[in-house]
């Protein structure tokens, strides 16, 4: 048998859906990993290079943020494997296949950080909200996964912006 039969027989054996289920989960999963894993680096470049009088609250809450999407990344991986697919988190696919943009390079002044941070946090947002949107009537448990991440990047959206806003 060849790998490539092996590695579909193995995958399929490992998934807890089949058919439409099994490739739709799969279509939807895949590039929300590659944003996850992308916004994960992105807020760690932003949280090592913020300076400014606002340096050690947003310091420690990008790190709040990098936890609650590491966790999101486990889940959606574990969730794409238990449907079946071998998640790809490779660096040279996340790069090529992420819709986050990357920040600028050097030490960031407080209130551009937060900017920054704010938008690739919405925009993985709405990306999680779309492809949502593709597996909602196919497979309820992912969709309910995805609602959640949703959820919580969505509370440390709005705490990123209510920092920006002047008293």
């Amino acid at each position: 048998m060849a790998i490539a039969e092996q590695n579909e027989l193995f995958n399929a054996t490992l998934a807890t859906v089949d058919g439409r289920q099994r490739e739709t989960n799969h279509k939807a999963l895949q590039p929300i990993l590659y944003d996850l894993i992308a916004l994960g680096r992105v807020l760690k470049q932003l949280h090592w290079n913020v300076v400014g009088p606002s340096f050690r609250s947003i310091h420690l809450h990008l790190d709040e943020i990098y936890a609650t999407v590491d966790g999101a990344v486990d889940e959606v991986a574990e969730r794409i494997a238990a449907t079946g697919h071998s998640p790809n988190g490779r660096m040279r696919d996340v790069f090529d296949n992420t819709e986050i943009e990357d920040v600028p390079v050097g030490f960031l002044r407080d209130s551009d950080v937060l900017v920054l941070a704010e938008h690739a946090v919405r925009r993985v947002v709405d990306f999680v909200r779309v492809r949502t949107q593709e597996i909602e009537q196919i497979d309820t448990a992912t969709a309910d996964m995805l609602h959640k991440i949703a959820l919580d990047l969505e509370k440390h959206h709005w705490m990123l912006a209510a920092q920006r806003i002047d008293g």
